[in-house]
């Protein structure tokens, strides 16, 4: 007996703990700075599954749907809710694309789709203060072979343009236009998808390039002097070996683009010398990669670029570009953001922008970003199950203890009716 109560206590003590994690596992990896002017959650690749689940798996993929959905939402809302305790509120959330996990949908599933994605990312009552932008992703608008007007158009009318640029304030108490640009930092969604071709629809091709150029020219006018955060579903180029996943890019048999890891070499170039953005965020690759891309300008106007991985960067900084000359070389900080999918622990990227003043009055910007994994998506139903039993533990217990207690009672209370009519019966003798 002694046993089964240790037992039973043990399991208590750690379903209470692991439940705690579950709901308060932000306390462990969340962001770095409390004065951060701009706080950005990343999540990328949720890839929300449909009609084709449940024809495969029957009402064992209609449940795992629904958890999936209820997984996603917690990570999300263990960010954003006002509920959440012992974490900072992000400024801005940023879905870096393949929301959905097809683009073969028809529009009665994408319809579905749409609402689902829109209950685990919703704010019902009003409660949330960020911004929240949405990038589309290969299996939302298909790749250059499959890639429509029709997918783009209902896409956008959910989600937003493809193609799209703005502010990010570094200090939200700046309320002038002209002040936020001074001391912000310009980003930029483009939809990666049609970038290198060829391409079914050239002219939808034709509109991100448009906005790339312009972007391009916009950036030289300004002498790059605005920091640049470019968000791209796809990563650009680099060598096999840097990350998980190498160059790979494969054509149907019209020669269009039908499946790709990285844009072109070309396309990265452009991006790199023509954008020369401070930070590239991505998705696609869904374990994720940290890249930092060094860009030299020789004195015989070539040009090399070189990528490495951040952490070996950071190491060998000095040696690679020692005290560099902005205008011949510049670097680019490239992070692709694991997937937010069960099965990739359900990681959250946290990016924050901090300004400082110098002491020659100055303003310098100061950088952090960290991964946040939450677990993956079958232990919150292991411990909910824990939970559970533990509760149906605790109420037999209750129920049992009172069933002996009134069994007990009543035995006593026969002995003692026993007692009084012996009393009787020996004083009537």
């Amino acid at each position: 007996m002694r046993a089964l109560s240790i037992l039973f206590h043990s399991l208590t003590l750690t379903a209470l703990g692991a439940s705690l994690y579950i709901y308060y596992y932000t306390v462990f990896c969340g962001w770095k700075w409390k004065d951060s002017g701009t706080r950005i959650l990343f999540l990328a690749d949720p890839q929300i599954e449909g009609d084709a689940k449940i024809a495969r798996e029957g009402i064992r993929g209609e449940i795992d749907l629904l958890g999936n959905d209820i997984y996603i939402r917690h990570v999300y809302t263990s960010f954003v809710s006002p509920y959440s305790l012992f974490t900072h509120k992000p400024t801005h959330t940023i879905i870096l694309g393949d929301l959905f996990s097809s683009q073969w949908t028809n529009d009665q599933e994408f319809k579905k789709r749409v609402d689902r994605y829109k209950w685990i990312f919703g704010d019902p009552r009003g409660e949330y203060t960020h911004e929240f932008i949405n990038l589309t992703g290969n299996h939302d608008i298909g790749y250059g072979s499959d890639m429509s007007r029709r997918r783009v158009d209902r896409w956008e009318r959910e989600f937003g343009k493809t193609n799209f640029g703005g502010w990010i304030p570094s200090n939200s108490s700046s309320t002038s236009e002209g002040l936020i640009k001074a001391m912000s930092h310009r980003f930029a969604v483009i939809n990666s998808m049609n970038i290198d071709g060829p391409v079914s629809d050239e002219d939808l091709r034709s509109e991100t390039w448009s906005f790339l150029n312009s972007l391009a020219e916009e950036r030289e006018q300004n002498g790059y002097e605005t920091p640049l955060i470019l968000l791209s579903h796809i990563p650009i180029y680099k060598k096999e070996g840097l990350c998980i996943d190498g160059p790979m890019n494969i054509l149907d048999y019209n020669g269009y683009i039908k499946e790709q890891n990285f844009l072109s070499k070309n396309a990265s170039e452009f991006i790199l010398t023509k954008l020369k953005p401070k930070f590239i965020f991505a998705g696609h690759d869904h374990e994720g990669c940290d890249i930092t891309h060094v860009v030299r300008i020789h004195d015989d106007d070539n040009r090399s670029l070189e990528a490495y991985r951040t952490s070996d960067f950071e190491i060998r900084k000095d040696d690679l570009i020692g005290q560099y000359n902005s205008e011949k070389i510049w670097v680019v900080r490239e992070i692709t953001v694991r997937s937010v999918m069960g099965g990739y622990e359900g990681n959250a990227g946290l990016f924050e922008i901090k300004s400082t003043i110098t002491e020659d009055g100055n303003k310098v910007f100061n950088y952090n970003y960290n991964s946040c994994p939450f677990v993956i998506n079958h232990v919150p139903w292991v411990v909910l199950i824990m939970d559970i039993i533990v509760l149906l533990i605790f109420i037999f217990k209750l129920i049992y203890v009172g069933f002996i207690n009134l069994y007990l009672s009543g035995i006593l209370g026969v002995i003692e009716k026993l007692k009084k009519f012996h009393k009787i019966y020996n004083k009537n003798r």
